[in-house]
Parts: C-alpha cells; structure tokens; sequence
C-alpha cells in the first residue's frame, strides 16, 4: 500500500489482566512499504501529568510511519478516556501488554520487528513489562526516573537496548545512569541529547532524531 500522507486512526483495545480494560491510544500507519512493516509502541510519560499526546511521542511516531514503520501510542488506564484508576506502576504493564496483543494483530505487522519506546515513567513501565515478553525485540528508554529504577526490576532486558537522557537531566543524570547501564545484560547503548533537560523539553527534534536513527539500523531499513 502507498499513500502520499501519513494516516492516524483513532483506536481502543482491551488490557491485559482482569478486569480487562478498554483503552484508548492512535495508530500512525506507515506512508509506503513493500513488505511486513515494523512496529513501534510508545508509552507516556507520568499519567498525573501527561498522556499521549506527549510533544516527544506525538513527534516520533509521526517521523516512524513517515520511514515506513508502524508507530502506536496509547494513553496508560485512568488517563484521557481509558478506563481504570492509576495505579502509579504496579498494574500500567497489563497496559503494554494489550498494546502488544493489538499492535501483533496488524496484518501488515512484521511480528520479529516490535519495538518498544518508553519515555519517562513509560521508560520504566517499559523496562518492567518487556523482560517477560519475548516479543518485543528491542527498547528505547527516553529519560528513565533513576529514583523508581534503583532498587532493581524483577528481571533484566537482555535483548538490544537504547538509553537517552539529556545533558542536564536532573531525574536521569548520566553519571547515574552509566553505572545503571553498565549492569544491564545483552546490547546496550546511551546517547546523551545535548542541551536537554528531563523529558528533552525543547529538544524534541534531536531525541527523535537519534530515537529514529537507532530504529532504523535496528530494523535494517534505509533512512527516509
């Protein structure tokens, strides 16, 4: 399929876990390809605050389907129109799981290219959830909350993995968070966006640039 713009369709799908949940979040389509597509899921920042429509994620999904890719983003239970209460980490990853299952039922999806994108508290529901699910292949965390990382996850992301935070980022400071990526498992990289402060505020062009750049050498695809 091609088309000259890229295509966002409003869409819900249920959570994980019971009571199942419906949940709200948008599906950036990809502008043209010729084969299975990969996709690339992006979770919020902290639900008190934020939600999907997130400048960073808003911003990256579009220049993913403009690369060719699937992007979803979706806002977290009790957030926007999902149902449920906030539950401040403890059931979020039940969330990410149904975006999985959804983002799986693509039929143009390539299931062996899912990427997840987690930034602020997403970064961190991302590094809890993914471990346990062989499907996703790879993880970027945008200016993971070191304060909620330090006493460790219940198991470690041993596939390839990107962490980026902000040259002044006062929640993710890099001589913190070098030694935290220094332990983890499996592939691993950091890249610091200069400049930028915590959540990359200002700095949306470079952390999409380098978030997309990362993408793209992962999925083996040319750059558009």
């Amino acid at each position: 399929m091609t088309s000259s713009a890229p295509v966002e369709r409003a869409i819900s799908f249920y959570s994980k876990g019971q009571p199942a949940l419906i949940l709200e979040g948008v599906l950036h389509e990809p502008v043209q390809r010729t084969q299975l597509a990969p996709i690339v899921i992006l979770c919020h920042p902290q639900p008190a605050s934020s939600d999907m429509n997130d400048g960073l994620l808003v911003a990256l999904a579009r220049s993913l389907a403009q690369a060719g890719m699937y992007a979803l983003r979706f806002n977290f239970r009790g957030v926007g129109r999902s149902q449920g209460q906030q539950t401040d980490g403890r059931l979020e990853p039940l969330d990410l799981a149904g975006a999985i299952d959804l983002a799986l039922s693509i039929r143009d999806v390539n299931s062996s290219k899912l990427c997840v994108v987690g930034h602020g508290f997403g970064a961190y529901i991302a590094l809890l959830y993914a471990p346990f699910d062989l499907r996703v292949r790879t993880l970027i965390s945008i200016s993971l909350p070191l304060f909620r990382a330090m006493g460790g996850f219940p198991r470690q992301f041993e596939r390839p993995k990107l962490f980026m935070t902000g040259e002044f980022d006062e929640i993710c400071p890099l001589y913190k968070l070098e030694p935290f990526v220094e332990q983890q498992q499996g592939p691993k990289g950091i890249k610091v966006v200069t400049g930028a402060r915590h959540l990359m505020r200002g700095f949306e062009e470079p952390a999409v640039n380098a978030a997309r750049t990362y993408l793209l050498k992962w999925a083996n695809m040319p750059g558009v």
